[in-house]
């Protein structure tokens, strides 16, 4: 079994910057001539299949290819699934129904719970999984999920104030990620909080890629006013992995977990995150 994180520096170069543009539109390329066969996901669409809760304030943040399943088994068969978040163009703007800032507040779950809250822009939670048991027997899982966020226009940025990101995790029968980002290019990708994996003569491949690019040439009018991240869990049967991000550049990225893996096969997840901010916007 190789299992590797990859975090890369606060400053990438512009070649690097490009070489990560163009991965971009390469996945995106792919995904649509894909194939995508799903992995069988016991009482799938059940209360026992977990949730996924998300709230979101601000721009080009990217919250995808998470994973919260009780189940998840795959017999003698190859199951492709490739997940690609991309926005290049700043269509993504979201402002949250809550005052003072999103929240991601957990409910009650016969299962794994993801909370995601964000505030902010080009955060990225992507790639993560709180999977409680899967099962490969003779079979090939291959997963891949790319997040990206490229901002390049010129822009004026009027400063002002980013509202308080708050993931709160509620009642759940499995495992809890809780995450709440609040700033610029705070990265949460690739972490595993899967609690068994059994991989039977078979092969399980993960790979997570979050990139997050301001090539923007932008000047502030005024500072900005951030909230505080909050992350906290609630009654959880398992483990609850709780992350915090405020300000710039914050990664979390290839946690392997402390779950239990017995790898009587391949297992191989490779986690990529980059940030670069060219932009002339003050820190």
């Amino acid at each position: 079994m190789r299992q590797r994180g990859r975090h890369a520096a606060p400053r990438r170069s512009g070649q690097k910057a490009r070489q990560a543009v163009a991965l971009v539109f390469t996945a995106g390329a792919f995904l649509a001539a894909s194939q995508e066969t799903a992995v069988a996901d016991i009482l799938d669409g059940s209360p026992l299949n977990g949730q996924l809760n998300t709230d979101q304030e601000g721009q080009e943040n990217l919250d995808c290819g998470n994973s919260a399943h009780l189940v998840r088994i795959n017999v003698a068969k190859t199951a492709n699934q490739e997940t690609v978040c991309a926005d290049t163009d700043g269509h993504t703007h979201r402002r949250s129904g809550h005052p003072g800032g999103p929240q991601a507040i957990g409910g009650t779950a016969l299962g794994p719970q993801i909370n995601t809250a964000q505030a902010g822009e080009q955060n990225l939670n992507c790639g993560n999984s709180a999977d409680v048991i899967t099962v490969n027997v003779l079979g090939t899982i291959n997963e891949q999920t790319t997040c990206a966020a490229v901002a390049r226009d010129h822009a004026d940025a009027q400063g002002g104030f980013t509202g308080r990101a708050q993931a709160l995790g509620g009642t759940s029968l499995g495992q809890q990620l809780n995450t709440a980002q609040t700033g610029k290019q705070n990265l949460y990708c690739g972490n595993s909080s899967d609690t068994l994996t059994i991989n039977l003569l078979g092969t399980i491949r993960k790979y997570t890629r979050c990139i997050a690019l301001d090539k923007s040439s932008r000047h502030e009018s005024a500072p900005e006013h951030r909230g505080h991240a909050l992350a906290d869990a609630g009654q959880v049967v398992g483990v609850g992995q709780n992350t915090a991000q405020n300000g710039r550049q914050n990664q979390t990225c290839g946690s392997p977990g402390s779950g239990i893996d017995l790898p009587l096969g391949e297992t191989k997840r490779d986690t990529r995150c980059t940030v670069y901010d060219a932009s002339g916007a003050a820190r």
